[in-house]
């Protein structure tokens, strides 16, 4: 009989919960033992993980593979994006009276982190964990204006789908699109996602690429862009710096000793020319 999709999983989780506590790598034996599952279905199991890169095998010895890493790495990065970008956004929402949200980019989708609003926000097909294709939100398409070329071109070879008429559906109106943003610094889209929705949205830049996005949506007759536009850059640009200034380590200054009205003070080099 095959194993259910629940009790896989159970397995899965009980597997990985040996490496957890474990401090170095494990032989089958060790981790069939340990997790008190049969052999043949830890073999059948560890061998999955191995080719999802979420272990990795190394002689009869598994350990805790890169792909583990990498998700735990994002996870942080996410988190500290989102807590780096939380107190903004309620400014941004409590200024336009509009919802706000803070996207990232996740293949053909953007993925909401964060969502701040009031009433309008339950007309929104928007939720925190969410997705919408990023073409026919004006945050997607500020995230792929400011994407390496190769993730562009891999989105536009995917093809374009349409949430509504209104939805941009070829590859030169979408690059057209995206032109216009990067020479702007704002995206907007008007009924592309939600027929009754306007939007505008700046991308959150790290070394001048995008690794989010930030908007301000609302009723169409009420979004004004222009009245925006300068205040949804302002966050995005604001999040960016504070997420910069986080991320860079803060460097020791040397210390030297420089006469100071015949005494001997210590000074950091990095400020002595101030």
């Amino acid at each position: 009989m095959s194993e259910s999709p629940s009790s896989m999983v159970d397995r899965v989780v009980t597997i990985l919960g040996v490496f957890e506590r474990s401090t170095g790598p494990l032989n089958l034996g060790q981790i069939s033992a340990r997790s008190g599952l049969p052999r043949s279905s830890v073999h059948r199991i560890l061998q999955q993980l191995v080719n999802a890169r979420l272990l990795s095998r190394y002689d009869n010895e598994y350990r805790l593979g890169l792909r583990m890493f990498e998700i735990g790495s994002l996870v942080v990065h996410r988190t500290r994006m989102s807590e780096a970008a939380r107190p903004l956004l309620q400014e941004l929402c409590t200024a336009t009276g509009h919802v706000v949200h803070l996207a990232v980019l996740n293949q053909q989708d953007v993925v909401y982190l964060e969502r701040v609003g009031g009433a309008f926000a339950s007309t929104l097909p928007s939720r925190i964990g969410g997705r919408l294709p990023a073409h026919c939100t004006a945050v997607g398409k500020a995230i792929l204006a400011h994407s390496p070329k190769d993730v562009v071109d891999e989105y536009l070879w995917s093809g374009l789908c349409r949430r509504t008429d209104a939805s941009i559906a070829t590859a030169q109106a979408l690059e057209s699109a995206l032109a216009r943003i990067r020479a702007t610094g704002y995206a907007t889209e008007t009924g592309e996602a939600v027929s009754t929705v306007a939007c505008v949205a700046a991308p959150v830049l790290v070394m001048d690429q995008a690794i989010a996005g930030i908007s301000v949506c609302g009723p169409k007759e009420r979004v004004r862009a222009d009245e925006l536009k300068f205040r949804v850059k302002w966050i995005a640009a604001e999040i960016s710096r504070r997420l910069t200034v986080t991320a860079r380590p803060r460097p020791r200054p040397l210390i030297t000793s420089v006469p100071l009205s015949g005494q001997m003070a210590s000074v950091g080099v990095a400020d002595a020319g101030r």
